[in-house]
């Protein structure tokens, strides 16, 4: 009966000590995203993912080709890696505090590959 119960002690204790799944690097994928919305029709473009604040482009992205995926995140580019899976994109542009343009969209972050979004607008 002792070594029944010793069992169960260490069994339980090897299954509540156990850390929670890691995310692998190789499962996740890079997403960048930027606007090319006039920088004087802006101060901040607060980007979400699923709800949740990932960052915020303070500048325009002005160069004439889509960033590199080796590109840091920086006040015009936001470079997040995720796991693989769809997310809800959300961004409000703002210009002293008040909206001036907002954007929603589904994304797919895939495994190992690098993707973008230019949130662009008619202002």
């Amino acid at each position: 009966m002792k070594k029944i119960v010793l069992a169960l002690v260490v069994l339980f204790a090897v299954v509540s000590c156990k850390d929670k799944e890691e995310i692998k690097p190789e499962s996740l994928g890079t997403y960048l995203i930027y606007t090319s919305l006039n920088g004087a029709k802006f101060d901040q473009v607060e980007v979400k993912l699923n709800g949740k604040t990932v960052g915020v482009l303070t500048q325009s992205y002005t160069d004439a080709n889509s960033p590199a995926c080796e590109t840091q995140t920086s006040a015009s580019v936001l470079h997040i890696n995720q796991p693989a899976g769809s997310y809800s994109l959300d961004a409000v542009a703002t210009m002293k505090g008040k909206e001036v343009t907002k954007w929603s969209d589904s994304i797919r972050i895939e495994e190992g590959e690098c993707r973008r979004s230019r949130l662009t607008s008619k202002l």
